[in-house]
């Protein structure tokens, strides 16, 4: 994660402390060397965390609390004093051109540096740590009679490596929470780990208690491949069979690119799922929404499992009669500030029922993430009750 963006990761280190140090530090630490000396003692030790975590052969280190607490200093230390930097520049600039005597970039500085500091230490404890049972009903004319009433158990985006130890309660609450829906089936949307399968081995007996009566269903998101794995490529693609056969071990159907029929009170409907690994530089995991929907009968009901919300509008859409469509992939956003969250300009479709040319649309916000990391976007686990609309 580090080496990908190791430069920048540089930058908002040691800009903030280069101007900081000129502007503040050094006219007040004259005959005080102690004070420069914590100062760039303190920067030179997050710049050797920054090279030891950038020389990570995966994507995150093994096990990932170092690159945790990294981030944590981060958030609570470095991202404060950059927009207090920026903040007292754009300050500076302004008391020029207007001729005031008082600095207002200062104060704002201090207001969105501490804010900063808050919803890192909040959203990496309690925010995180938190999730709440989302009640959903899907209303469709379309639906057979013999679903009216059905009820769907819809988690994503579990992370579990960051639930083991003094966490693995969140998942085990999650896995009650689920199982006591009393759910006719359950629908797993992808990113059951963070880089590898050795995460899903360590939870193996937590997962392995989800059951429903037609059972339990999942596809595969973009961390469930081998692009967070370094090694070769024999590697990578022992890793993913062992992702795709720890799932089948726990009895869940695992989809790829494929679909199947659900049976339920003398109907049944398709329930199709596409594989999460889109990416175009790799020649294996495909989304292949043709593979996924050949050879469904026209007129037949069918539920989608896609990861990536963005498959909607771009494939399901325009080229299928796909009445819903379940994805995560967006963990709604993680860090949500006056309505905004981070997801807002590269989704349309971040969280939640979505509805096009009669076609629905649902994103989970998911259970946890790769950064674990949530502000005021609790995770989730969902039950999607099925109605038939009377005609």
């Amino acid at each position: 994660m580090i080496a990908r963006a190791f430069l920048l990761f540089v930058f908002i280190i040691l800009l903030p402390d280069i101007y900081l140090y000129r502007w503040w530090l050094r006219p007040r630490a004259r005959g005080r060397r102690w004070l420069a000396l914590i100062w760039w003692s303190l920067t030179a030790v997050m710049l050797l965390a920054t090279c030891l975590l950038a020389t990570t052969r995966d994507f995150t280190p093994h096990p990932q609390t170092p690159l945790n607490v990294y981030l944590l200093v981060l958030g609570v230390f470095t991202l404060p004093k950059l927009l207090l930097m920026l903040a007292d520049g754009a300050g500076r600039v302004l008391r020029h051109f207007t001729h005031s005597r008082r600095n207002w970039g200062i104060p704002v500085g201090v207001v969105f540096g501490a804010l900063s500091a808050f919803v890192t230490i909040y959203g990496s404890t309690l925010g995180f740590n938190k999730f709440e049972v989302n009640r959903v009903d899907y209303v469709s004319a379309d639906l057979p009679k013999g679903f009216d009433g059905y009820r769907i158990a819809v988690w994503s985006d579990a992370h579990v490596g960051n639930y083991t130890g003094s966490k693995a309660y969140v998942l085990r609450n999650a896995i009650d929470s689920i199982n006591a829906m009393r759910p006719d089936v359950i629908f797993f949307l992808g990113d059951l780990q963070n880089v590898g399968p050795d995460e899903i081995e360590a939870c193996l007996p937590e997962l392995s208690r989800l059951s429903a009566p037609d059972g339990v269903y999942s596809i595969l998101g973009n961390h469930d491949y081998s692009k967070y794995l370094g090694g070769s490529r024999e590697e990578k693609l022992a890793a993913e069979k062992r992702t795709q056969d720890l799932q089948r071990q726990m009895g869940w159907r695992l989809l790829m690119n494929e679909h199947t029929l659900l049976r339920h009170g003398g109907d049944s409907i398709v329930l199709a799922g596409m594989e999460g690994n889109e990416e175009k530089d790799q020649d294996h995991g495909f989304a292949i929404w043709e593979k996924t929907v050949e050879g469904i009968e026209p007129g037949m009901f069918t539920i989608m499992l896609a990861h990536n919300p963005l498959h909607w509008q771009n494939y399901i859409i325009p080229n299928t009669d796909v009445q819903l469509t379940l994805s995560g992939h967006t963990h709604g956003g993680q860090v949500r500030i006056f309505g905004l969250s981070t997801t807002t300009l590269m989704f349309s479709e971040d969280d939640g029922m979505y509805e096009c040319e009669g076609k629905h649309l649902f994103v989970s916000r998911g259970l946890g993430a790769l950064i674990p990391l949530r502000f005021n976007v609790t995770g989730e686990v969902a039950l999607l009750t099925l109605h038939r609309q009377s005609q």
